[in-house]
């Protein structure tokens, strides 16, 4: 039986070699979209690659759908045929279609055969790349890239989505975009988003986990996190609101 969609997150360590990079992180996150804020080096894309089974924990374990997340056959390797991950850099073959990556994306995720192509097609769809499927992936703009790898992360049709700096690189306008189609996927998924940008934060989250040297400093909604700080709602009220909770914490 499936469980609630809920990501735990359960007493996460993880050293590299004597560095401590994560430190007791507990969390639980819900349905709904939850920004991972931090400045770079604060751990934020080893803690994204533990969501995804991609890097084991020291010590801790993650839950998802009641089932704790692996690599290895069984339960936990079906906790990650629910979840879509889209890393900061990912490798593609250049001369590889989007329609061709994208089943790639499918095959790779478990997909039935018999629905690959019906979900390549919304897949493709619902980034916004229709027009563009047989187009190589060196042929395609920053921010189309971003909505290929996009479209290869929810192919599988994932109760759970990571996105790891999911912006970055990309102009003001390809932001925008981008941030309007995260939107449009949400409903129903657990969406962690990680970032250092406040941009991000004010278009994106309704809650945010502030991670600095490797722990979790601040728990709560974008307007509580605004509200930490003198400047009211906005970019430059999170900003300050951001610095108020860092400054707590040292």
């Amino acid at each position: 039986m499936i469980g609630p969609r809920v990501l735990e997150i359960d007493n996460v360590s993880f050293r590299y070699g004597r560095r401590a990079v994560l430190v007791d992180v507990n969390l639980s996150l819900g349905a709904g979209i939850h920004a991972l804020l931090g400045r770079n080096g604060a751990g934020k894309t080893t803690l994204i690659k533990i969501l995804v089974g991609a890097a084991a924990p020291s010590q801790g374990s993650v839950r998802f759908e009641s089932a704790t997340i692996s690599q290895n056959r069984g339960g936990g390797r079906s906790a990650l045929r629910s979840i879509g991950w889209l890393p900061q850099e990912f490798g593609y073959p250049p001369h590889m279609t989007v329609g061709e990556f994208v089943t790639y994306a499918a095959w790779l995720k478990e997909v039935p055969r018999a629905r690959i192509r019906e979900r390549v097609t919304e897949s493709i769809q619902a980034v916004g790349l229709t027009e563009s499927g047989s187009r190589p992936l060196r042929a395609l703009s920053g921010g189309q890239l971003r909505r290929a790898g996009l479209a290869a992360a929810i192919v599988a049709d994932p109760t759970a989505l990571i996105l790891d700096e999911p912006t970055a690189g990309l102009d003001p306008e390809q932001r925008d975009d981008f941030h309007r189609l995260v939107r449009s996927l949400h409903v129903g998924k657990v969406v962690v988003v990680a970032t250092h940008l406040l941009e991000d934060v004010e278009a994106l989250a309704e809650n945010v986990v502030v991670l600095d040297s490797g722990a979790v400093r601040w728990v709560g909604t974008q307007q509580q996190l605004a509200a930490a700080g003198a400047e009211g709602p906005g970019v430059r009220g999170l900003r300050q609101g951001f610095s108020a909770v860092l400054g707590r914490a040292q």
